[in-house]
């Protein structure tokens, strides 16, 4: 049995926030739509300008800037997707309502996960458990396509902590489906 009393943050969701962008399925599609919305924007543009004819020269002089902007918003397009997460956070944040709780009781019994806060108890079956993601900042344990139980990397007293559990949570997940 593992025991973990979390003080989750704002950078710890947003760390979660980032790589569930980056590898849900509709996270990734959301973010390759906000990548192609310029060269969508940048058609438009030519063919309004085509369409009303307009010199060819101004239209291909057009056509290569918005091809500079259109590249150039796909290389930063990333940062600026994630840093909208940010302010969207933020501001949930600032009008009180925040996203996630900030005193976090998790007990990997051997049954089920028991999560508790000042405000909710939930009682999860590890045979619900869809992704165990282990990354730099975290384990992110998926009991939905859209929820998950955060365990910064700094709820760990050490590295051969964290790897104990990770053993004894994929051994929860994955061994009940295997029976």
């Amino acid at each position: 049995m593992f025991e973990f009393k979390i003080d989750l943050n704002d950078e710890d969701y947003l760390q979660f926030n980032y790589y569930h962008s980056s590898n849900s399925p509709m996270g990734k599609r959301t973010l390759l739509y906000y990548r192609f919305q310029m060269y969508i924007l940048s058609a438009l543009c030519i063919l309004v300008f085509f369409i009303a004819r307009a010199d060819r020269l101004l239209i291909f002089i057009e056509a290569i800037f918005l091809g500079i902007v259109s590249i150039l918003w796909f290389i930063f397009s990333k940062k600026r997707y994630f840093g909208l997460i940010r302010k969207r956070i933020l501001r949930m944040k600032r009008e009180g309502k925040l996203p996630y709780h900030t005193h976090v009781t998790l007990r990997f019994e051997e049954d089920e996960i028991h999560e508790s806060t000042p405000e909710i108890e939930l009682r999860v079956k590890y045979s619900l458990i869809e992704k165990i993601a282990v990354t730099e900042h975290g384990v992110y344990i998926y009991h939905s396509s859209m929820h998950a139980f955060l365990l910064p990397n700094t709820v760990f007293s050490s590295e051969e902590e964290k790897l104990k559990f990770l053993e004894f949570i994929n051994r929860k997940a994955h061994g009940l489906r295997e029976k």
